[in-house]
């Protein structure tokens, strides 16, 4: 197996100032968040900064739709436009926010208070907003979600304890709470357009779709990730990585991402980002299990995403990098001479780039 840097795999490399919260792709932009409240949109086929806004931070949800980015930090729902950058309105909701979703036309934000005392979160809820961005209804919670996503009938958060299970809201009802057949907490969850796919924290993973099933792995330790890509995968905090397509692999250090990435020569990939004192990010054959290859890097990396032949990344420096697929493929075949040429040219762009700010 071969191994790389992330550096020279990049297309280009960006500076947010401190830990990446958030990444997001839209059409032509990349858009990138830190724990600091520093949001930065770029243009991904030129690199240019298109603008840039300050808020308290920690940047650590959005969503696009028709033009405006709706951005949840640190108590605060922002409605940004997504080509200037401004701040369109803002407001607020009790505790930390965590997720935003889009649901029959109204805004829908999760928060969550801790407790210092208890060291645990004392409660939860859920805000709706209308698009101009007054609340029009706050639905408490009796446990913390740990995934909240949206189906055509309703929304749907994966639970902690003390209720774990899964509730499910839909706009003009009460919140209605399910128990499922796996009894532990819900650790992290994601959708397609039919099912709802929740991890627990004894490993093993809910699927609410057309009835309910449960997906049952031998002594796993909890579900870390999740990623749907022509089946589920799921990945453990230990490295362990069971797939839906009949593979499975192990690891053996600490799992933090699961990401799906660019296709090539009608394969689909898998992206599995594990720490062990650096990052090794193992680029998997979604079909075979098989392991193509390895991307290290220094810092640990918090964050990744995949838009068509796109995939960006960004760590705990507050780096974010770029990758275009043909780029990569292109690297891969080369030798590694040529590699270390097309990093230092990359390395010189950085440079100019950071003069010009």
């Amino acid at each position: 197996m071969n191994n790389y840097k992330l550096l020279e795999m990049s297309s280009f490399t960006r500076n947010i100032k401190s830990e990446c919260t958030l990444v997001k792709f839209h059409k032509n932009l990349l858009i990138a968040g830190s724990h600091n409240g520093l949001l930065i949109c770029w243009d991904i086929h030129t690199g240019i900064e298109k603008w840039s806004s300050k808020y308290d931070g920690p940047c650590s949800g959005a969503i696009i739709e028709d033009g405006e980015i709706y951005l949840v930090e640190e108590g605060k729902i922002h409605c940004i436009d997504l080509q200037s950058g401004e701040s369109k309105w803002s407001n607020e909701v009790e505790g930390l926010s965590e997720f935003v979703k889009i649901y029959n036309g109204h805004i829908w934000v999760g928060a969550s208070v801790y407790d210092l005392h208890i060291s645990n979160y004392s409660e939860s809820g859920i805000w709706m907003f209308n698009k101009n961005g007054v609340c029009i209804k706050k639905y408490e919670l009796e446990s913390k979600p740990w995934s909240f996503d949206v189906l055509d009938n309703g929304l749907y958060l994966g639970l902690s304890r003390p209720l774990c299970g899964y509730a499910r809201l839909i706009e003009g009802e009460e919140i209605e709470y399910y128990k499922l057949e796996n009894k532990s907490p819900i650790t992290t969850g994601i959708s397609d357009e039919n099912s709802i796919f929740l991890g627990h924290s004894d490993g093993n993973v809910s699927i609410i779709g057309n009835g309910i099933k449960e997906w049952k792995n031998k002594g796993a330790s909890p579900i870390k990730d999740l990623q749907y890509n022509k089946g589920i995968s799921m990945g453990s905090e230990t490295g362990k990585i069971y797939s839906e397509n009949d593979w499975e692999i192990d690891l053996k250090i600490e799992l933090d991402i699961i990401s799906s990435a660019p296709s090539n020569n009608n394969i689909d990939y898998l992206w599995a980002s594990a720490w062990n004192g650096k990052t090794n990010i193992f680029s998997i054959d979604n079909n075979s299990g098989n392991i193509e290859f390895k991307i290290e890097h220094p810092s640990r990396v918090r964050k990744i995403i995949c838009f068509d032949q796109f995939i960006a990344l960004g760590d705990s420096n507050g780096k974010i990098f770029l990758i275009e697929n043909d780029v990569l493929q292109r690297r891969l075949k080369s030798k590694p001479e040529d590699i270390r040429i097309d990093e230092k040219r990359t390395l010189l762009r950085e440079r100019l780039s950071a003069l010009r700010e």
